[in-house]
């Protein structure tokens, strides 16, 4: 009896979790392809409404793209890079989010919407503070933020829209 209550209980439990899945309009797609110039190493996974997408360039930077497509959209880029950066200020790391996001928008003409961005961030760089969301077209907000260790250092940028 000990076991069919045990069993009973995770069926529940997977059966209330599958009716409580949200079905979503969109599925994530892929932003970059393994063929493009400076993409040494690629892969892209989706799960639902989520999408993980991995990048190494030839400039030594690890990207990863995390994806949520639903109701909102969320994109966020993950850059990391080797190095102690923790003397860096924080205007150097809202100048690199442009300038990376305007790098990428150079692999072909799927990614030059990414330019505008990055001359967008440039813009208002100086209004613009790491942590903080900050809307940036009406119902469309960038948040750049860093993670900082003595090995290697993070820029994160996401670009939410509600």
């Amino acid at each position: 009896m000990k076991h069919f209550c045990i069993i009973l209980s995770v069926f529940t439990f997977v059966f209330l979790a599958a009716c409580g899945e949200k079905k979503c309009k969109y599925k994530p797609t892929a932003i970059f392809e393994k063929e493009l110039p400076h993409i040494q190493q690629y892969n892209f996974e989706v799960q639902g409404p989520e999408s993980m997408e991995s990048l190494l360039l030839d400039t030594g930077v690890l990207l990863e793209v995390y994806q949520n497509i639903c109701d909102e959209s969320l994109q966020e880029y993950k850059f990391t890079v080797k190095g102690d950066f923790a003397t860096f200020p924080d205007s150097m790391w809202l100048r690199e989010a442009s300038r990376q996001l305007v790098f990428l928008s150079s692999f072909s003409a799927k990614q030059s919407a990414l330019k505008s961005w990055g001359d967008l961030i440039e813009q208002r760089r100086a209004e613009m503070k790491l942590g903080e969301n900050r809307e940036m077209e009406p119902g469309i907000f960038v948040k750049v933020d860093r993670i900082i260790s003595p090995e290697s250092g993070v820029l994160l940028l996401t670009f939410t829209q509600k």
